[in-house]
């Protein structure tokens, strides 16, 4: 196989959980500065509330870092991945058209928990989706495209000002675009669990002459399963 055709199967899996990131990580910094303002001005709350609804966020954000790991190894981390986002998106449309407070908070508890953990899923999805030589890099160039998405977040104070109830709405559907633009992937990205558990024996068995190690061949096989989808 080419390396050419390798090249392109990388960058098509690439593009999807680059946005998917992204949209993460603008929508988490767009959650994070448009919370306080919104109790502020929507429930009246002040410091002493935010700073509970803040505590609860934290003790959401450790349970669910418990649990993710175990859920990912279940059903598959590429699947977590877009569930997770479909998850955040119907929570970022929702989050402040709720005018109960508890429902309010409970929605942005799991918003802000879940885009906190998904940053990080995301990126390490990305990254083992490249070929093991290139792992490093990938994760280090992931990680400054989330920092971009920060910045872009950053700017919903804007939003806020134009209209309170819908400043989330942009967030939303980059987040719901993202989970529609990785669907199609998941098997490239990473195979389910009871894909991955065969992938070192379809490896040897069907490109037995290529070298490295199990690992490298079991990206090789994602790859080249990849190319043959678009090609094919």
């Amino acid at each position: 196989f080419g390396g050419d055709h390798c090249m392109v199967a990388l960058a098509i899996t690439a593009l999807p959980t680059a946005a998917a990131i992204a949209a993460t990580a603008a929508a988490r910094q767009s959650g994070a500065v448009l919370w306080p303002l919104y109790l502020r001005d929507g429930f009246e709350w002040g410091a002493a509330q935010f700073a509970g609804a803040l505590l609860a966020e934290n003790l959401a954000s450790i349970g669910a870092l418990f649990f993710l790991p175990r859920v990912a190894q279940h059903y598959g981390a590429a699947a977590v991945a877009v569930g997770g986002l479909a998850s955040a998106a119907a929570c970022a449309a929702l989050a402040f058209r709720l005018r109960s407070p508890p429902m309010h908070v409970a929605c942005m508890v799991c918003l802000l928990s879940g885009l906190s953990l998904l940053d990080a899923h995301l990126r390490a999805l990305g990254a083992l989706s490249a070929p093991p030589s290139l792992q490093g890099r990938a994760f280090a160039y992931l990680g400054v495209l989330s920092s971009l998405g920060t910045a872009v977040g950053s700017l919903a104070t804007h939003l806020y000002a134009a209209h309170a109830t819908a400043a989330l709405l942009p967030a939303a559907v980059a987040l719901a675009s993202s989970a529609l633009l990785l669907l199609p992937f998941q098997g490239a990205l990473a195979p389910a669990p009871g894909v991955a558990a065969d992938g070192k024996e379809r490896c040897e068995a069907e490109w037995p002459e290529e070298g490295g190690g199990v690992d490298e061949r079991a990206a090789l096989l994602r790859t080249k399963a990849t190319v043959r989808v678009f090609t094919e």
